[in-house]
C-alpha cells in the first residue's frame, strides 16, 4: 500500500486535464499504445485507489491528482484488456470506416495530415476502399476567395468544420450497396473526433478494427 501511495504522490496533474502527450503519459506510468480504456475503468472501481487518492488530495489541495481521468486521457478505446477477455479480440469489429476532413484547416491537424499523406495508401492496401475511405468534407470547404477575405479581415480558419472525424459503421454499405457518406454520421456506430490523435494510433486502430479486403 505504501508503494501505491508513493506512486500516487509522484503523479502530478490537474483534474481538469483532458489529454496528455505520449511523453506525459509515460511520465505518469501509462503506456498509451497498449493501454486499454477498460483498464482505466478497473482503476475507477478500486476502493483502495480511491481512498489513497482522497488522502493525497486532502493534504495537497493545490496539487490534486485524478488517476482515472489521467488514465482515460492516455488510453486507447480500440484496445482490450486480455485479462478481462481471454481469447477475445476486437479485430474486425467494424465493417467500414470513413475519415472526413476539412481541406482548408487540415494543416492545423498535422498528425492527421501526415496519416493521409504517408499512411493512407498503406491502410488501403490491407483493407481496400470497400472497407475504408478518406475524403474532404463537402460541407466545410471554402473557396480561395472566401479564405483570402477571412484572412484580410483578420479572422482565422479555426473551428470551420471542426477537426477531422472518423465514422465507424457495422455494415459495409447501407441499403442496396450504396456507399456511406458524411451525411450518414447519425447512422454510424461510433464517431471519433481526431483532434490530438497520433497518426500511428489512427493507423493501428484502423488495421485492428477493420477486416482485411
Amino acid at each position: 500500500m505504501n508503494v501505491l501511495l508513493l506512486s500516487l504522490a509522484t503523479i502530478v496533474g490537474s483534474t481538469e486535464a483532458t489529454s496528455f502527450t505520449e511523453k506525459a503519459c509515460l511520465e505518469r506510468g501509462f503506456d498509451p499504445p497498449n493501454l486499454s480504456c477498460e483498464t482505466c475503468r478497473l482503476l475507477e472501481e478500486s476502493a483502495t485507489l480511491q481512498s489513497l487518492q482522497s488522502k493525497h488530495n486532502s493534504h495537497n489541495q493545490y496539487d490534486p491528482i485524478d488517476i482515472v481521468a489521467e488514465c482515460h486521457s492516455c488510453c486507447q478505446s480500440h484496445k482490450f484488456n486480455p485479462t478481462l477477455h481471454p481469447g477475445s479480440s476486437l479485430r474486425g469489429k467494424y465493417r467500414f470506416a470513413l475519415l472526413t476532413y476539412n481541406k482548408n484547416t487540415l494543416d492545423q491537424y498535422g498528425e492527421i495530415k501526415d496519416f493521409i499523406e504517408r499512411d493512407l495508401d498503406d491502410v488501403l492496401s490491407f483493407k481496400g476502399d470497400t472497407r475504408f475511405q478518406a475524403m474532404a468534407s463537402e460541407k466545410s470547404t471554402l473557396d480561395a476567395d472566401t479564405m483570402r477575405m477571412l484572412m484580410m479581415m483578420g479572422g482565422g480558419l479555426q473551428g470551420l468544420g471542426g477537426p477531422p472525424k472518423l465514422m465507424l459503421f457495422d455494415n459495409q454499405t447501407k441499403g442496396k450497396g450504396e456507399a456511406w457518406s458524411e451525411e450518414d454520421e447519425s447512422e454510424a456506430v461510433e464517431v471519433i473526433k481526431l483532434k490530438g490523435w497520433k497518426r500511428e494510433d489512427l493507423k493501428d486502430m484502423l488495421l485492428t478494427l477493420l477486416p482485411n479486403a
